[in-house]
């Protein structure tokens, strides 16, 4: 294999094994229903506009910024897995693949090192795969909300 196909293949595993730890150590159904929690508890807000009174207004900024933290300690979980495992293989594993050398790969006559060039398509191949899971969640809760039990009128 060359040496630009190996890296890629090391990212995009990288990359595979981040989503599949996000989606495990994050409780992923708390995380979106804390979303739409907060998204009514903001038009609530929106809807008092300037009739409220301070204290009011402070307590639901204050019921906004719990969930928000909350939101981020489950977010947090996964990346205190997966920012050692990138660590390891970006200062342990790649450098010993190519002891004593840097070698540089060319992409559109730009020329980047091993290390760039791994982390320009854990990036690309990160960005891709958020994008991915967003239209497949879409499309999931849109099938849920079709097969789900309508009320009747």
């Amino acid at each position: 294999m060359t040496l630009a196909l190996e890296i890629a293949v090391i990212a995009i595993a990288y990359v595979m094994l981040s989503v599949v730890v996000q989606r495990k150590a994050s409780n992923y159904a708390r995380i979106k229903q804390i979303k739409v929690e907060m998204n009514a508890k903001m038009a609530e807000l929106k809807a008092m506009g300037k009739d409220a009174t301070k204290e009011l207004m402070a307590q639901k900024q204050k019921e906004i910024t719990s969930l928000a933290s909350e939101s981020m300690r489950h977010q947090l979980k996964a990346t205190f897995i997966i920012l050692p495992i990138f660590f390891i293989l970006f200062y342990v594993a790649l450098p010993r693949m190519f002891p004593g050398t840097q070698p540089t790969i060319n992409v559109m006559s730009f020329k980047l090192t091993y290390q760039t060039f791994f982390i320009a398509i854990a990036f690309i191949g990160g960005l891709l795969s958020s994008m991915l899971l967003a239209v497949y969640e879409k499309a999931r809760s849109k099938q849920q909300a079709k097969s789900a039990p309508q009320p009747i009128q």
